[in-house]
């Protein structure tokens, strides 16, 4: 049976009562809704158009899980950047030393590239900063952490995401104007990217933001939104019209860019700047995008 939103009500109040960004949260039985419908509950969420508090309030909850083991200094808190389409920022979401593993894993490998574009993998002018594809089993905590989180959120499993794409921008490099899926993707066998988690993992001294030009801020005012690199923030996401739950989804639909999400990386002016992108897929992730 599927879980509705008037049926969450009760948890919703109770975690903004007892939420894990106060001082204390005990988890108890009515706190999230039942196992046995949580999926439901979260494709459901994502079907139709929400508030910010609304987000705000299911971010809470997909997060309380007690096995991130939070404390008083790496306790997450939520922005709400735009309501329609969604974009919010999710602070504290990795912690420093796990960012600082990423970057040094990413190092050691050796196979920093130049970055490319397009399902075709091609270097492009219009993105100028490096890449390395890392999987889960050279740095396992942090990148089982960022899974978990990701697929409590939007709903999907672990085994839809692609490997990790860390990303390191020196002082001048940009990834100018783009949409995170493509027409073309819909060819690949696991079809378009659906959603995209961005992770701040070492923030520039000066510039490196994430611009989003068409999007109308939470507070109403319609010239975009920016969004500042903060070390261990992540930036979440969903990146085409289809989301799952809406009316007539299904995992082999054709996907559609929502114009939208259209956004730039920024060049930083002064400093470095490493990102790390999951991309979530509406299949087990398959051949067709490198890093697999």
């Amino acid at each position: 049976m599927k879980l509705h939103t008037l049926a969450l009500v009760g948890p919703i109040i109770l975690l903004l009562q007892n939420t894990i960004f106060g001082t204390a949260f005990q988890p108890t039985l009515s706190s999230a809704p039942p196992q046995s419908s949580i999926k439901d509950y979260i494709h459901d969420f994502w079907s139709k158009p929400r508030t910010g508090l609304e987000v705000e309030s299911h971010v809470r909850i997909c997060l309380s899980d007690p096995k991130y083991s939070y404390t008083t200094e790496n306790r997450p808190s939520i922005q709400i950047l735009s309501n329609e389409p969604p974009l919010l920022v999710v602070h504290n979401f990795l912690s420093p030393q796990m960012c600082d593993d990423i970057i040094q894993t990413a190092l050691q490998s050796g196979n920093m590239r130049r970055s490319t574009i397009g399902s075709q993998q091609e270097t492009s002018e219009t993105r100028t900063s490096s890449t390395v594809w890392i999987q889960e089993h050279e740095c396992p905590i942090p990148l089982r952490l960022v899974a978990d989180k990701v697929s409590s959120i939007t709903g999907l499993p672990t085994s839809h995401m692609e490997n990790l794409q860390v990303v390191r921008y020196d002082p001048g490099q940009e990834f100018q104007m783009h949409t995170d899926h493509q027409d073309s993707f819909n060819d690949l066998e696991c079809r378009g990217r659906l959603a995209t988690c961005l992770i701040y993992l070492a923030e520039p001294v000066a510039g490196g933001e994430t611009w989003f030009p068409a999007l109308t801020s939470a507070s109403g005012t319609n010239n975009g939104v920016l969004v500042t690199p903060r070390r261990g923030s992540a930036v979440l996401f969903w990146n085409t019209v289809e989301k799952p739950g809406c009316s007539n989804y299904s995992a082999n639909m054709f996907l559609h860019a929502d114009p939208r999400m259209l956004h730039a990386g920024l060049p930083a002016s002064e400093g470095e700047k490493w990102v790390c992108n999951r991309w979530i897929h509406p299949m087990d992730f398959g051949a067709g995008v490198r890093g697999l």
